[in-house]
């Protein structure tokens, strides 16, 4: 077996968005059929109907719904997803001064031999 050692030293702050990108998305996908497992959980074990009739016995006349509890975590997850592209590529740009002045980050990489 074989290693060596690599030092990156440059990371693309266009990659760092689509990666950014791609992974936010997936985490937004992942996050909003969480809060529907919740809801729906959350619907079975009686909750919401105790809140909204918590919420009608001191006036209010609205109701939590799926859709609500859905659109309050689209717009949650969707400033996630903005936050966390436009700091990706920020995150790249402060990583490549880093590394001018102190040098790469090394990763040890070890090669096993086909048969």
């Amino acid at each position: 077996m074989a290693s060596r050692t690599i030092a990156v030293t440059r990371i693309s702050p266009l990659s760092a968005f689509r990666v950014g990108l791609a992974m936010s998305l997936v985490g937004l996908i992942a996050w909003l059929i969480a809060v529907a497992l919740l809801y729906v959980g959350m619907g079975s074990a009686g909750i919401w109907n105790q809140v909204n009739s918590l919420l009608g016995d001191i006036g209010e006349d609205r109701a939590v719904t799926f859709g609500l509890v859905m659109s309050a975590a689209a717009l949650l997850g969707a400033i996630s997803v903005i936050l966390t592209t436009v700091l990706a590529p920020l995150a790249a740009v402060v990583y490549n001064a880093i590394v001018d002045l102190f040098g790469g980050l090394q990763i040890g990489v070890q090669e096993e031999a086909t048969q």
